[in-house]
């Protein structure tokens, strides 16, 4: 494979194209990046942003739901779509031959500007959105993740159901999902992230048949939100149907984040949790036997970002862990970090990176990562190089700085708690608690 120059490239009708091209391989990813997610949604719109998504794949003026699928399903590819709080993403993966990417291309054009709702589609798959949500409120972990949500940025839209209630979705109508449609994927900010068997000048032409659109706006400048939220620390208890106990440790980050604090971040994060030989992993599973699931991650918004360890255990052993937890995360700043956990972490990204450089549709989200957060295009070897610098004395001062324990959060999701068990876990961590 020979990695060409990653491009970004503004067309005449306000579309932000961003390239990648490989020579050499057989596939390509191509991604449209909606500005918009749950987060604009007010009052009497909740779960909008993510129905709008399903239909788009509902029939344009020129196709029905089954050329839709038909298009992907006869070359080999796969189309697929996501809403998050921020973006919408409809993407693909395919065969890197001419009439294949253009096809494809085509198609996602199409759903882009050209999507109808038919009245019986649409009631359709209010359904199967509403069968989608009471799916997610069944799996631990998504149930839980929402409650972290409400816990670390109470009554702010950052915390707000991607997917809305089974009743917040029964109330849309076709009307108003339809102006939806218009205002944010048909005139809003779009951005198109391509890798691997194509050409930039191929994808320009086509993308700029569509309408013009409202001009994109870069990060780090908050595009649509007021201000920085506001971060609650503190301990939370939220009980909840399911047995196992999930426990989270968070941190916010102070936005906007460098592209160069990117990669002491990533290097942290892998010594942490984020490897079967991290830290929390080696101590809280390897030695202490108390949970089966545990690891760390970063995540980031707009206007706000968080630091997490998660793990989860039977309610037997919630104390143990949470004061395990803490535990280890106090030692990053006492102790220190040895020269050979950072190099393993390290050579762990690094390795990640290259055999990821082989996945277009990684490629392809990459370009849009850094495009989101104000980055450079940076091409795998150039990243790998950015790892490999990182110092032994920024990874220092990352813990410092992150590790606040006044702005610490710490939340317990799971099966309902007697008051000597809340009080056995807060003084296993020192802190008072927040709410219950």
């Amino acid at each position: 494979m020979v990695y060409g120059m990653t491009k970004k490239r503004l067309l005449q009708n306000n579309i932000m194209l961003l390239t990648e091209p490989v020579a050499g391989v057989k596939t390509a990813a191509i991604g449209f990046w909606f500005s918009i997610g749950s987060r604009r949604e007010q009052p009497g719109e909740f779960g909008i942003t993510h129905f709008t998504e399903h239909l788009l794949f509902k029939g344009t003026a020129t196709k029905n739901t089954h050329d839709i699928a038909c298009t992907f399903d006869r070359i080999g590819g796969y189309v697929n779509a996501f809403t998050e709080r921020e973006d919408v993403c409809v993407y693909c993966i395919i065969p890197a031959q001419k009439a294949a990417v253009q096809s494809a291309l085509r198609t996602l054009c199409d759903m882009a500007y050209g999507a109808v709702f038919p009245p019986d589609e649409f009631e359709r798959e209010r359904a199967v959105v509403q069968n989608e949500i009471a799916a997610s409120a069944d799996d631990p972990e998504s149930s839980a993740l929402d409650a972290v949500a409400l816990a670390v940025w109470p009554g702010q839209d950052i915390s707000r159901s991607i997917t809305g209630t089974v009743r917040d979705v029964a109330a849309l109508t076709r009307e108003q999902v339809a102006a939806w449609y218009r205002e944010y994927f048909v005139r809003g900010e779009l951005t198109v992230a391509a890798a691997g068997g194509i050409t930039e000048e191929e994808l320009a032409a086509e993308l700029e048949l569509m309408p013009a659109r409202v001009p994109p706006v870069c990060y780090p400048a908050a595009r649509h939100y007021d201000g920085t939220s506001r971060w609650q620390p503190g301990t939370s208890f939220f009980p909840s149907r399911f047995r196992q106990m999930q426990v989270f440790e968070l941190y916010p980050v102070a936005v906007p984040v460098s592209e160069r604090d990117s990669y002491v971040m990533a290097v942290f994060n892998a010594l942490v949790g984020d490897t079967m030989s991290s830290r929390l992993f080696e101590s809280l599973r390897e030695k202490h036997g108390c949970c089966y699931t545990v690891f760390s991650f970063f995540t980031f918004y707009e206007d706000a970002a968080v630091w997490c360890a998660y793990a989860s255990c039977d309610k037997e052993r919630l104390a143990e862990l949470c004061a395990l937890l803490s535990q280890e995360i106090r030692l990053l700043e006492s102790d220190g970090i040895t020269e050979n956990e950072i190099e393993a972490a390290k050579e762990h990204l690094c390795g990640e990176e290259l055999m990821s450089g082989e996945d277009m549709e990684y490629l392809m989200k990459r370009l849009q990562r850094n495009y989101s957060m104000g980055f450079p295009l940076r091409g795998t070897d150039e990243i790998i190089a950015a790892i490999r610098s990182v110092s032994r004395e920024e990874l220092a001062a990352l813990a410092r700085r992150l590790l606040a324990q006044k702005d610490r959060a710490f939340v317990v999701y799971g099966a309902h708690l007697p008051a000597r068990t809340k009080k056995t876990v807060l003084a296993a961590q020192g802190v008072s608690q927040k709410k219950c």
